[in-house]
């Protein structure tokens, strides 16, 4: 598994691991990377993505045991702040009930983790008929809300995802997780979403990691979508650093509550 490198700006800082969504790559963390050049930072490529496109994706599983051994071997004092979107939130609540050691912080963005309904099945099965063509990555960067100067890489990133990387993922995804996979979650936990984004994500798997993640906090961003890291690049960076910093919701954000049990962070 492939993945970038970025040394921090003073010796001993903690690591963060970017964990990326599931249509694109590490590159989509360009503009968090520049934010951050206090911390060590690791950009990981998941295996069917990106540099890593020449591996198979088994499951989110395996992927989250690969980021546990880069974790071990690279990061600052063996653990890290883990950020992911969408497939990369998934990886990481793996990661976090699989190695909860490694694991100092979970900020999760876009995060799926209730069962779809039917129709959004269907419809995700006819989408990936049209996976290799440009129009359907370039239909998906305008639902997405993209800005225009990032819509060529994603187009071009999501023509070299294979099909069948893509089906695998979205079969996985479409299983969901249970009660009791969120309720093993035992790091500190932020899950936040854009306003605008499905109501599958923005409500109900928010609503399901409130009620299920002992003191998960939850939150939205303001009128925006899916990849909202890129959509609106200062207050997701505001909201991240503020996260690995004092473990609060940042201004801005909408706090949607926190599930009663609430935990200390661990440093």
């Amino acid at each position: 598994m492939k993945h970038l490198e970025f040394a921090a700006n003073h010796p001993g800082a903690a690591t963060v691991v970017f964990l990326h969504g599931g249509n694109v790559a590490g590159w989509m963390w360009g503009e968090q990377v520049p934010a951050l050049t206090d911390h060590h930072l690791l950009v990981v490529d998941l295996p069917g993505f990106g540099a890593s496109n020449d591996e198979n994706w088994t499951s989110m599983a395996d992927a989250a045991d690969a980021v546990a051994g880069l974790i071990r071997q690279r990061a600052t004092g063996g653990t890290a702040h883990v950020v992911g979107l969408s497939l990369g939130a998934g990886v990481g609540i793996h990661l976090a009930t699989r190695h909860p050691e490694l694991v100092s912080s979970l900020f999760m963005s876009s995060t799926s983790v209730t069962v779809p309904s039917r129709r959004t099945r269907l419809v995700g099965r006819a989408m990936l008929g049209a996976w290799n063509r440009r129009w359907f990555w370039s239909a998906l960067a305008r639902g997405y809300g993209l800005p225009a100067d990032s819509v060529g890489l994603f187009v071009t990133t999501g023509l070299g995802i294979r099909r069948e990387t893509a089906l695998a993922v979205f079969d996985e995804t479409c299983r969901g997780l249970t009660r009791e996979q969120l309720a093993a979650l035992r790091v500190p936990v932020l899950a936040v979403a854009g306003e605008r984004d499905s109501p599958a994500i923005a409500v109900d798997s928010l609503a399901e990691i409130r009620a299920a993640v002992p003191g998960a906090l939850t939150a939205t961003a303001p009128g925006m979508h899916h990849q909202w890291n890129i959509e609106n690049v200062d207050l997701f960076n505001r909201a991240l650093r503020t996260w690995i910093e004092t473990a609060t919701v940042a201004d801005g954000m909408v706090n949607s509550g926190r599930r009663s049990g609430e935990h200390g962070r661990r440093e």
